[in-house]
């Protein structure tokens, strides 16, 4: 495989994951407008951790959804005419991207999550309850987003390291 046809795969698979995240975050936002007329306690208070995941969900997998296609093509069109350097600059691409992500999956959605965790266990207002609860699927999830994007940039660098 060359550096193009994996290029286009890796952009394809990047896409696919933003299409996911928007359709269950479409999903979820038809859920938030029910628990915003339930009158349930425990559901009410993980509206705010919900809208945060929504965001992430549909802002965050917009933004894959228009910019990987357009850096690709940057990526693609930079290889045409100088291959060692568009290997250069999607390598330190994949770097910086990889070292943002892997510290935010190492330190703080753990942390999030044991303290969500914590949080649940001493509050007693099913209020906060559902807050922490709300906590820990936002961490859990974007944990689960970072790792999906992460995991492809790392298999991005060994090809690279492969062709370069």
């Amino acid at each position: 495989m060359d550096f193009v046809e994996y290029a286009n795969a890796w952009v394809k698979s990047e896409v696919t994951q933003a299409r996911f995240m928007i359709g269950i975050g479409i999903l979820l936002l038809l859920a938030f407008f029910g628990i915003m007329r339930s009158q349930h306690e425990l559901l009410k208070g993980s509206l705010i951790p919900l809208g945060l995941l929504l965001v992430v969900l549909i802002g965050y997998g917009s933004y894959i959804l228009y910019s990987r296609p357009a850096h690709a093509k940057e990526s693609i069109a930079l290889y045409a005419t100088s291959k060692a350097e568009a290997i250069q600059q999607e390598a330190a691409k994949h770097i910086n991207d990889n070292k943002a992500g892997k510290a935010l999956m190492r330190y703080v959605y753990p942390i999030l999550m044991l303290v969500s965790v914590s949080g649940l266990m001493l509050v007693q207002s099913p209020f906060y309850k559902g807050m922490a609860l709300g906590f820990v699927l936002l961490a859990l999830s974007t944990y689960i987003i970072d790792y999906g994007f992460v995991s492809r940039s790392d298999a991005f660098l060994a090809f690279l390291e492969t062709i370069g």
